[in-house]
């Protein structure tokens, strides 16, 4: 491998096997780009993105606590429950809550959905003339926004919301487990 700088001072490098993989991909056009750029966006998002953060996680963490070795079965299988039901309800509410601000910051900001609401946009934003430019600051100033109401949201939703949803499926989790357990007579470990 041959590190190396580029016309941009990156560093790059290069490796035979590394060049050879990518010429080797097919070299395709998009056939639909809005149908591409509308599934871009929804995934950039971030409700969407904390629902992709929250599936991801549902499908690794709690199969991490089962399968602990250092802890007796029973502990396991009460972490994983009690992981299964953190991750759920915090997926949730985070989704929402995320989503709603976005909502909400398209409300306030000019430039989203309804055209004219200029109560929270910078003035050099509503300034610019350059139609690009301006349409980047707006979103950027959107997402900023969005973020900052939802961390605020976020801060009263974790002792409300958060904790204790989350104690009560842990709970439930664990209970309806341990009942199955009993009338089957421990044939579950």
């Amino acid at each position: 491998m041959k590190a190396d700088f580029n016309s941009r001072n990156n560093l790059s490098f290069s490796s035979s096997w590394y060049d050879k993989f990518f010429e080797s991909l097919p070299n395709k056009n998009i056939k639909n780009p809005e149908k591409f750029n509308k599934i871009g966006h929804m995934l950039a998002s971030p409700h969407w993105n904390r629902l992709a953060l929250g599936i991801a996680a549902i499908s690794t963490q709690p199969a991490f606590d089962y399968f602990n070795p250092r802890v007796d079965k029973d502990t396991a299988v009460t972490s994983a429950l009690r992981t299964t039901a953190k991750i759920g309800v915090c997926t949730t509410v985070g989704f929402c809550v995320r989503g709603l601000s976005y909502k909400i910051a398209e409300q306030f900001i000019h430039g989203s959905k309804k055209e004219g609401s200029i109560l929270l946009t910078p003035k050099e934003i509503l300034k610019e003339k350059n139609p690009i430019k301006k349409s980047n600051m707006l979103k950027l100033h959107r997402n900023t926004f969005s973020t900052v109401l939802a961390l605020i949201a976020m801060i009263f939703t974790n002792f409300y919301l958060d904790a204790p949803y989350t104690t009560k499926g842990a709970n439930y989790l664990i209970s309806k487990y341990y009942k199955q357990k009993s009338i089957s007579g421990g044939e579950n470990d």
